[in-house]
């Protein structure tokens, strides 16, 4: 005789499936897209609606997850960047293939920014360091490894874009600001980690773009900024992104990939 099951436990399964399917499915490759608008003296009248949209903690480790990229990629596109600003943690730490490199090469090389394309390292890149600067060069992006750049658009004033390798290399922050910032540009920092963004304030940065936490205050160094925006008194204003992909936890299924998109605007 077949044992008959309550309709509470059925129903019970049928919602823990259906839970599953949902994120696994639609959650996962349903992309949003933050939006903060950047309002400056410092900017120059030539980056006035300029559009920086930044991709972080993407965290590669299988080909499902290059579908993932590859939306990305689509979304910033039609976004219509002009920069885009690639935070850290391409791979998972020992996913790295010939076989997915040389895809995710084709995929990010299909960004089409207006004028730049900008990477720093976060901790997970730094063990593949020669592996992950042969893609991301592949693909046309410029890496500032504890080094800057100056972008313009169409006039001598430019934008300062100052990346820094990830925390866990131990650079000598307060150094290399010092050396890096520009008090006559408007300044952008590239860093993965958040966790010593207030020693950013005592440099002219007004932008410090992060990511690295996945939206967890657990992730070392994130229990202060973990996602979002922050903006300090004095002039800086912090963004950390939550990241493209997320970490296998039951709390963070229904986490969307997140992309940050930032619009310049002079005063």
């Amino acid at each position: 005789m077949i044992k008959k099951f309550p309709i509470y436990v059925l129903t019970g399964a049928f919602l823990i499936i259906l839970f599953f399917f949902y994120s696994l499915c639609i959650v996962k490759y349903n992309i949003k897209v933050d939006e903060t608008i950047i309002e400056s003296q410092s900017i120059p009248s030539s980056f006035d609606g300029v559009r920086l949209v930044q991709l972080s903690d993407v965290l590669i480790r299988n080909e499902d997850d290059l579908k993932l990229v590859e939306k990305a990629v689509n979304e910033i596109n039609h976004l219509e960047a002009d920069i885009v600003l690639f935070t850290g943690d391409l791979f998972k730490e020992g996913a790295i293939s010939s076989s997915l490199s040389s895809r995710l090469i084709e995929i990010l090389s299909d960004l089409n920014p207006s004028l730049a394309k900008l990477a720093v390292l976060g901790d997970q890149d730094l063990p593949q360091q020669e592996e992950l600067t042969e893609i991301l060069t592949s693909a046309s992006f410029k890496i500032l490894r504890n080094d800057s750049i100056e972008l313009y658009n169409g006039s001598s004033e430019g934008v300062n874009f100052i990346g820094i390798d990830s925390l866990s290399s131990a650079p000598q922050l307060d150094d290399l600001l010092s050396t890096l910032t520009n008090g006559e540009q408007f300044n952008v920092l590239l860093l993965h980690e958040p966790t010593l963004a207030a020693k950013s304030t005592d440099f002219p940065i007004e932008l410090q773009i992060s990511g690295h936490c996945q939206g967890l205050t657990t992730t070392k160094g994130c229990s202060q900024f973990n996602q979002g925006v922050y903006r300090f008194a004095d002039q800086l204003t912090l963004y950390v992104n939550s990241g493209l992909n997320r970490p296998n936890q039951l709390t963070t299924l229904l986490k969307r990939p997140t992309l940050h998109s930032f619009l310049l605007m002079k005063k």
